[in-house]
């Protein structure tokens, strides 16, 4: 996807646009190992007539503003917005990781999210990454100095058939097998596309900081802030992401709908209910 670097008070920050000139915007802010370049399933919003812009949120892509956390990127949120021209949105969509910040966004500029969409996400009152394995694991593999590496080995992984099943059964708690042959090779071609332009930076370090335990309390109290509509979208299947975050955001953001997409892996975009989700985002932003 084409990026550009808008220039804000706190410094540089990639965005993304993609979506029919003149359309309705959401704004969208990527997970851990994703920038607005990173293919995400923007296109579920795209095809339904929204132009998607899209954040490389503190220490990812071309984003330069220090490790920032969530409320404090907000104002280089609204400098990008009225610099590009932008005084209102139809909604503001959160992704895994990213949901933070779209929960902070909704938060702090009620202009840019009538409506708040969160997909797949975390941390909610409960910390994130679901395990203190994967906790603690995380910074090793990932960190700013390290993640390079990782990333170029799981390119070279994901380019076969082979070793995208492999990859895609770390982000499944169903058995690789029992939904491989539902995914098209359409489907199969985008989670390449995704993993071959994911990178950590050094935001990912920032994130597991944000979803820490010690901070449950300051998460609760931000999304009992949440002042407009929230869809909360999640599968059981989902090993990337527990599907107790999705509970716990109906149980804590006042005005919440869950909708489960049945999705068999953490990429909630691909799969054959992916028109069951484009029809429960439809029903919540245009109706």
């Amino acid at each position: 996807m084409k990026t550009q670097v808008v220039s804000t008070s706190l410094g540089p920050v990639e965005v993304s646009m993609a979506g029919p000139v003149g359309g309705p915007v959401v704004l969208a802010f990527p997970g851990g190992h994703s920038s607005a370049g990173t293919p995400l399933g923007s296109d579920l919003y795209t095809n339904l007539g929204f132009r998607v812009l899209a954040f490389s949120r503190p220490g990812y892509g071309c984003t330069r503003v220090g490790p920032l956390m969530a409320a404090e990127f907000v104002s280089a949120v609204a400098e990008v917005c009225d610099g590009l021209g932008i005084g209102e949105a139809a909604a503001t969509v959160g992704i895994s990781f990213g949901g933070l910040q779209a929960v902070h966004v909704a938060v702090a500029l009620g202009h840019l999210a009538p409506r708040l969409v969160l997909h797949s996400c975390a941390p909610s009152t409960l910390p994130y990454p679901d395990s203190r394995l994967e906790a603690a694991t995380g910074p090793l593999g990932f960190s700013s100095g390290t993640q390079r590496l990782t990333w170029r080995a799981i390119r070279a992984m994901t380019s076969s058939d082979r070793g995208l099943r492999l990859m895609m059964s770390t982000l499944s708690t169903l058995p690789v097998d029992s939904w491989w042959h539902t995914w098209t090779p359409a489907d199969r071609a985008s989670a390449r596309a995704t993993f071959a332009a994911m990178g950590s930076g050094s935001g990912f370090v920032t994130d597991l900081r944000q979803g820490a335990a010690d901070r449950a309390y300051y998460r609760h109290a931000v999304l009992r802030s949440v002042p407009c509509p929230t869809l909360v979208t999640a599968s059981r299947h989902d090993r990337g992401v527990a599907f107790e975050h999705a509970e716990d955001f109906v149980q804590t953001i006042p005005r919440t709908h869950l909708v489960d997409t049945n999705a068999p892996s953490h990429f909630y975009w691909l799969g054959p209910d992916r028109q069951a989700l484009s029809d429960a985002i439809h029903d919540f932003i245009v109706d």
